[in-house]
C-alpha cells in the first residue's frame, strides 16, 4: 500500500509541476480582416473607413511582433458595418461611435480555435488619444486611428487570454 500512495504522491507532484508552466505564447501566422464597405449606405462612412481592413491588419499584427510565425493560427475579423456608420448618423457623438465585429481565431489546419465579439468604443479610445485630447469628434482622424487601435488591442487581449486559459 506503500508503494501505491507513493507512485500516486509522485504523479500529482508531476500534474502539479505540469499545470504550473506557463502555456505556450500566441503565435499568429497572419490577419485577415473584411468590411463589406458598400452595405454601410453612407458615402461620408465609406471615405471615413475606406482604409480600415488595411490599418486594422496591421494594427491587430503590431500586437503579435514577436510572435508572428508562418505555423501559427490565424486571425479574420469580419467588421460588423452598422457599427462603421454609427458615427455619421444623425446625433451621434464620440460616445456613440464604435467600431465592432468578429474575430476568429483559427488553427493552422483551418479549424476554428474560438470566436469572439470585439467592440471598441470611447471608453476604449481615450488612452489612446493624442496628449491633451479630452473630446475628439467621432469622425476625426484621431478618433479613427484610436479606434483602430482601441480594437486591435481588444482582439489581441480576447485572443491571448483565451489561448493561455486553454479555451
Amino acid at each position: 500500500m506503500r508503494v501505491l500512495g507513493f507512485f500516486a504522491g509522485a504523479a500529482a507532484l508531476a500534474l502539479a509541476a505540469c499545470s504550473s508552466a506557463p502555456p505556450e505564447p500566441l503565435r499568429i501566422a497572419d490577419v485577415t480582416v473584411t468590411a463589406d464597405l458598400p452595405a454601410i449606405g453612407s458615402r461620408e462612412a465609406v471615405a471615413y473607413w475606406k482604409n480600415l481592413d488595411t490599418d486594422l491588419e496591421t494594427a491587430i499584427a503590431d500586437q503579435f511582433v514577436g510572435y508572428l510565425d508562418p505555423a501559427g493560427k490565424h486571425i479574420t475579423v469580419d467588421v460588423d458595418e452598422l457599427s462603421l456608420s454609427s458615427p455619421f448618423a444623425t446625433g451621434s457623438t464620440a460616445e456613440t461611435a464604435r467600431l465592432s465585429g468578429l474575430v476568429t481565431l483559427n488553427n493552422p489546419d483551418g479549424t476554428r480555435a474560438a470566436a469572439y465579439t470585439v467592440t471598441a468604443s470611447a471608453q476604449d479610445v481615450q488612452n489612446t488619444l493624442p496628449e491633451g485630447s479630452k473630446s475628439v469628434a467621432p469622425t476625426s482622424g484621431a478618433y479613427y486611428q484610436a479606434i483602430v487601435e482601441a480594437f486591435a488591442r481588444g482582439a489581441a487581449n480576447t485572443l491571448r487570454q483565451s489561448h493561455d486559459s486553454g479555451s
